[in-house]
């Protein structure tokens, strides 16, 4: 049985074949550690996995002692995507540290997106603050509105306060699913700075508080929806989410 580093090395080779081989390989391990009663084995393979990403190869630039990644960039992707399945917090470390790669950095966010920790959620939260590049902020700020947690919830207030009129609008939307009332403060002040001059911005907010409403009635927080939808049915919301509201509001009780 070839080892994690000889499968990653094949991964990166020029001949389909071994290249398929290599990843059909590395989703075997994946499937068999990721088994119940299979922790030390999973446990094992995050280690090795992490450690190949960030391994280092011979060469680079001598002057500032940098030293190229040993494997392909495909390989170090496949890696990723397999973190997704297999890594924990002892992973986060290596993921964050490949965010600074542009060749890899997307499957890195992909599999901290996908580690269900709080270190893992905390990585998240400082390369959205970090990291440049205006898309892939937009993916990790969209990345944090599928956590459920103070540091997700606390990062997207953050967010809605950047220069990048998108990740403001990605932020907002991503705390109309968390289920803590105050984020609608944080909605309402980017509708207000971005939707005089966007009706798009402006209908996205709405929808947003629509969104917020619904998830604090599904987490038992009637009265914080039901301040929402009548702010909505009586506010300059358009009528289509005024009608929302109202109806919403004849549901809630």
């Amino acid at each position: 049985m070839d080892t994690i580093a000889q499968i990653s090395e094949q991964l990166g080779s020029s001949e389909q074949a071994t290249a398929f081989k290599a990843r059909r390989a590395l989703a075997v391990r994946a499937a068999a550690a990721g088994a119940p009663g299979k922790e030390a084995e999973r446990t094992a393979l995050a280690a090795e996995l992490a450690g190949c990403l960030v391994a280092k190869g011979e060469g680079g630039d001598s002057k500032k002692k940098e030293q190229p990644p040993r494997y392909s960039v495909a390989a170090r992707n496949a890696i990723c995507r397999t973190l997704a399945e297999v890594g924990g917090d002892a992973e986060v470390a290596a993921l964050v540290q490949t965010l600074a790669d542009f060749d890899v950095r997307e499957m890195a966010r992909f599999a901290l997106d996908r580690i269900p920790t709080a270190d893992a959620a905390k990585a998240l939260a400082e390369a959205d603050d970090k990291l440049v590049g205006e898309e892939f902020r937009v993916g990790v700020t969209n990345a944090l509105g599928k956590r459920r947690d103070a540091v997700a919830v606390e990062a997207l207030k953050k967010a809605t306060t950047d220069t990048s009129s998108e990740i403001r609008l990605a932020a907002a939307e991503g705390l109309a699913l968390q289920p803590d009332a105050s984020g609608d403060a944080a909605i309402v002040e980017v509708r207000k700075q971005l939707g005089p001059a966007s009706p798009r911005a402006a209908k996205r907010m709405d929808i947003a508080r629509l969104q917020l409403a619904a998830t604090l009635a599904k987490a038992g927080q009637k009265d914080a929806a039901r301040g929402i939808y009548q702010g909505l049915a009586s506010d300059g919301a358009d009528e289509a989410q005024k009608k929302a509201a109202k109806s919403a509001l004849e549901h809630l009780g």
